[in-house]
């Protein structure tokens, strides 16, 4: 539906973008690409503008992109199990206690591109700047953080130990919440304020000091991020000299810079999926789906749209969407149906009902019709339903310059306006619409979003009472009390109720997503393991088989 949020650094730090440690499978025959040139969003949705690299600051995958090829991780998720792949993960080890209260986490020996090594102070130095953040942070309360730690405590140059105010479920809080505790180079940040650490995350400058694959050399907003190597990074070795992040505007001129070599990559824009086919020299590369969904942002505070807090309302709008048609005639068959917080695939935290294909929601526009009438509308005279004489009317933001997007945007229009409810549309920039959903006092009504969700999928972020990807001001106590079981309690059950909880409350309208097809250029190799379901990007897979020329 649109391009994809953040949800938090936790995506990028706890999902350790780039962070392979294992020589990288490349034929003996790789050669060096020279620049590598690629629209941001590759893999994922339409681009946007690249603006932040501080981890920290990030609040879209585009800046998490950037910023998680600087930064390296504590743990590596593998995106098509959700486990934990230890031997490529930052901490070699985290010891929880027996109740989950206490976390003894070792590191790996590593340096940063200065020379001096990564230790757990680095780690204290970053908690310690997301506390002064406070909710200026972009993560704040995913994982209870950083108010459920009780200390944080350094036990040796790379072992360090948390400590929380009660117990929790360990496997919730190691993948969301310590996750977060990627280090940063304290020896170069300590002697600038916080305000200034703030004022510099768009300056490339202030980031020569990283632990990760790459570190920026230029950035044009607008235009483009010019990355070049970390020389001193004790990854897999690099088979490119600079990768070129491009702000590009639209499908069609991805589709155009693809073809005449100005880009290496671009998704595939399904729009014009017939014409991509066959295009001399570029090839099609599936990906798996990725862990996100799209959905529909309501903004629960806004007294124009009081009928979203009625669940019947936001029931009928989910009843109302035929998802496999969208993926059938928007994705050419390349998606998966999504009516809960927890995508079906891979199902490793799914539901058993659900795994069995059986939702609260689903495809049904009678029953649409029926709840909207049971929550006291009726149609009015222009097909409109109407209660105490206010039309089921509303405006929806749509991404600009996105073919597949305005198609999905036509076909909810048509598929509420069946049932009774009239959907206006107004386009928007991608950071236009971050500004407004980070505004707690916006007017807007409704949005079109894609969200990227945790490792392990609870929603204290996305919809607890206050959380901070909560835009959309959701709140319900029986929705708080199962977020809380999920965090709290051993075991999948407490997570297994708040996703079918979830799913009944339509907290935001979930929405079909499809699985990414990128065009490649025949220069470039690797593509199908540049990025991953979890949106990790790994520049060390990309290789040519033949040298660029000098």
């Amino acid at each position: 539906m649109s391009p994809r949020r953040r949800t938090a650094p936790a995506r990028l730090a706890a999902l350790a973008l780039a962070c392979v440690l294992a020589p990288a499978p490349h034929p003996a025959a790789a050669q060096d690409c020279g620049s590598v040139v690629i629209p941001t969003g590759i893999g994922i949705s339409a681009g946007a503008d690249i603006t932040s690299f501080n981890p920290l600051l990030a609040n879209s995958l585009y800046n998490t992109a950037a910023a998680g090829m600087m930064f390296e991780g504590l743990i590596w998720i593998n995106g098509r199990t959700l486990q934990i792949d230890w031997p490529r993960s930052l901490a070699t080890s985290i010891t929880p206690s027996a109740n989950g209260e206490v976390y003894d986490v070792k590191l790996r020996p590593w340096h940063w591109s200065d020379g001096v090594p990564v230790t757990a102070d680095d780690v204290a130095y970053t908690f310690n700047l997301i506390k002064a953040l406070g909710p200026s942070y972009a993560g704040y309360g995913a994982g209870g953080m950083p108010d459920i730690v009780q200390s944080l405590t350094v036990l040796g140059p790379e072992e360090f130990r948390v400590t929380l105010k009660r117990p929790v479920n360990p496997q919730w809080y190691i993948y969301n919440g310590l996750s977060l505790l990627l280090p940063l180079p304290r020896h170069a940040w300590s002697r600038f304020t916080l305000d200034q650490i703030f004022q510099s995350q768009s300056e490339p400058g202030f980031f020569q000091v990283v632990d990760g694959p790459l570190r920026p050399q230029r950035l044009d907003i607008g235009q483009d991020l010019v990355m070049t190597p970390n020389p001193r990074w004790e990854g897999p070795p690099l088979h490119l000299s600079r990768l070129v992040w491009k702000f590009v505007e639209g499908d069609g001129a991805a589709l155009q810079q693809v073809e005449s070599g100005e880009l290496d990559m671009a998704n595939a824009p399904m729009g014009l999926w017939n014409a991509v086919q066959h295009l001399p020299g570029i090839r099609l590369i599936s990906l798996p789906p990725g862990l996100s969904y799209d959905e529909i942002e309501l903004n629960l505070r806004n007294p124009r749209a009081a009928f979203f807090r009625d669940v019947r309302v936001r029931q009928a709008m989910a009843d109302a969407m035929n998802q496999r048609e969208m993926i059938a005639l928007i994705d050419h068959g390349h998606g998966q149906e999504i009516r809960a917080p927890i995508p079906p695939q891979p199902p490793t935290y799914l539901p058993p009902a659900m795994q069995a294909g059986q939702y609260p929601v689903g495809y049904d526009p009678q029953k649409a019709i029926s709840l909207l009438q049971q929550a006291g509308f009726s149609r009015g005279p222009d097909g409109i339903m109407r209660r105490q004489g206010q039309r089921l009317s509303f405006t929806y933001l749509s991404l600009a310059g996105n073919a597949g997007s305005a198609q999905m945007t036509v076909m909810v229009q048509d598929y509420l306006r069946r049932v009774g409810i009239e959907m206006k549309v107004r386009e928007i920039e991608f950071n236009q619409l971050v500004a407004l959903l980070n505004n707690p006092h916006g007017d807007w009504e409704a949005a079109g979003l894609g969200e990227t969700i945790s490792a392990y999928p609870t929603g204290e972020d996305l919809f607890g009472t206050g959380a901070f990807a909560n835009a959309g001001g959701y709140s319900d106590p029986e929705m708080d009390r199962l977020i809380a079981q999920s965090t709290d309690q051993p075991g999948l059950q407490g997570l297994y109720d708040y996703a079918t909880y979830a799913s009944a409350q339509q907290p935001v309208i979930f929405m079909p997503v499809g699985s990414a097809t990128i065009l490649a250029r025949a220069r470039i190799r690797g593509v199908e393991d540049f990025v991953d379901p979890v949106y990790n990007y790994y520049p060390d897979k990309l290789y040519c088989p033949e040298a660029a020329a000098p």
